[in-house]
C-alpha cells in the first residue's frame, strides 16, 4: 500500500551545483548538477533512510519541485510504494 507524505526540501545552489536537505529527515543530504540529478539523489537518500531492517528500501518518488518565493526552498511529495 502506498502512503503519501509531504516533506519540506531545502534546495541550495552553490558554485554551479545544487544540494538539498529534508527538514523531516535531518540525515538526508542530496546533490546534483541539475534538478533532475538532484531529484534522483534525493529519492535515493530518502529510500536509504527509510530502509527496513530486512534491507528492503521503499520505492520513493518525488513530485516536481515547487520553488517558494525565497527561491531556495522547494516542496516535494513523497510516495512510498
Amino acid at each position: 500500500m502506498a502512503a503519501n507524505q509531504q516533506l519540506h526540501v531545502d534546495v541550495r545552489s552553490e558554485e554551479g551545483s545544487l544540494w538539498a536537505t529534508v527538514a523531516e529527515l535531518p540525515r538526508v543530504f542530496a546533490a546534483g548538477d541539475d534538478l533532475d540529478e538532484l531529484r534522483e539523489s534525493l529519492q535515493g537518500g530518502i529510500a536509504l533512510m527509510l530502509e527496513g531492517r530486512g534491507g528492503d528500501a521503499p520505492a520513493v518518488r518525488t513530485a516536481p519541485f515547487e520553488p517558494s518565493s525565497s527561491q531556495v526552498t522547494a516542496n516535494a511529495e513523497l510516495v512510498l510504494a
